[in-house]
């Protein structure tokens, strides 16, 4: 049997990019192929999403916030790494951009997963993440990977190193777009890997209700940071009290919450009243929980607009008291269904010979 590696940001602390692993990773085995996420470590992504040291900290304020919820992120990342251990199979060794080329005679095929993993800002121009490193006979397949913008510099490069895929699909319409004009073959539009299994396994996998109240829930914050204003509004207007998962400081009239397992994340978002959210998985997850949410867009903005667009949600950017309280999610349900089965679809025949 084949042996198929992915590789995407695994090693963090982020909810949506965990979620995202895990939905590609088991619908990949449920398939019934032999795979495991090849532990590549990135420098720059990792400073960027573990935990860090009181030497990092440059002023009194980050002094003071790294003693008052460092522990917490710490423990995060022990969890994540728990969930990791528990739930997929994770190459024993770890490469790095030194020496990640001996991961080739490992595996047969290699799978770029989701996220951001084509945003040079995220990972330093890393084109490990196109499979630069990867012998031409081996199979090359991307699955919602993101550029989170369009690269600045070696578009060449870029393109000849895609154009070395067997197949793309990307979750982004703006993305599919420009692939198209430049690839030598036809890319895909997908959803993004937690699409891949059902509402109801997610649901499964959420931990016992945590706040035993009706609330409204915020995960992440907009550059403006309107969306805590719009939710303390919405929680007076509605008589809801108003939690936020945060592990920084946060305005008075919102009460943080403070997750350390992906369990806890799900269960906060499948109990809520209403969602307001600035992270593309917060919206997600909302969807498929069947929510009332809003969503604030920031830095790849084409993310959020692409599946907003697709399901008719574009009136939920922003809480605007005009809007409809109630979602049709009898047709948003009936639309996700039909992705999540072109989806699924795309990537069994990608995987197949």
């Amino acid at each position: 049997m084949k042996k198929i590696g992915i590789i995407t940001y695994h090693h963090t602390t982020n909810f949506g990019s965990i979620l995202q692993t895990y939905g590609l990773y088991r619908k990949v085995t449920e398939f019934g192929y032999n795979c495991e996420i090849v532990n590549y470590i990135n420098a720059v992504v990792e400073k960027r999403e573990r935990p860090k040291k009181l030497f990092d900290c440059k002023n009194i304020r980050a002094i003071r916030d790294y003693f008052k919820y460092e522990h917490v992120k710490k423990n995060k990342d022990k969890e994540f790494d728990k969930f990791l251990d528990e739930n997929m199979r994770v190459s024993k060794k770890i490469y790095d951009k030194d020496n990640i080329e001996e991961a080739n005679p490992v595996y047969d095929i290699f799978l770029v997963g989701s996220d951001l993993v084509w945003d040079d800002t995220i990972n330093n121009c890393d084109r490990n993440y196109m499979l630069k490193f990867v012998a031409d006979n081996k199979q090359k397949i991307a699955y919602a990977s993101s550029t989170g913008q369009f690269w600045d510099n070696d578009l060449n490069e870029v393109y000849s190193l895609l154009n070395r895929f067997k197949n793309i699909g990307v979750r982004e319409k703006e993305i599919y777009d420009e692939l198209n004009k430049h690839l030598n073959f036809e890319v895909d539009f997908v959803g993004d890997p937690t699409i891949l299994l059902e509402p109801q396994t997610w649901g499964n996998l959420a931990c016992n209700r945590i706040i035993n109240e009706e609330y409204v829930l915020i995960y992440f914050n907009d550059d403006e940071l309107k969306i805590y204003e719009d939710a303390i509004n919405y929680g007076k207007k509605y008589g809801l009290k108003v939690y936020a998962i945060s592990y920084s400081w946060l305005p008075k009239d919102i009460t943080p919450i403070r997750p350390t397992k992906i369990e806890e994340f799900l269960s906060l978002v499948k109990n809520a009243n209403t969602v307001f959210t600035a992270s593309y998985h917060g919206m997600l997850y909302s969807i498929y929980f069947n929510k009332n949410f809003f969503y604030y867009n920031r830095g790849w903005k084409s993310r959020m607009r692409s599946i907003a667009d697709y399901l008719d949600l574009g009136n939920r950017e922003h809480y605007d008291e005009k809007v409809n309280k109630d979602i049709d999610y009898d047709e948003v349900n009936r639309r996700m269904e039909l992705l999540r089965q072109k989806s699924i679809a795309c990537l069994e025949s990608y995987l197949k010979d």
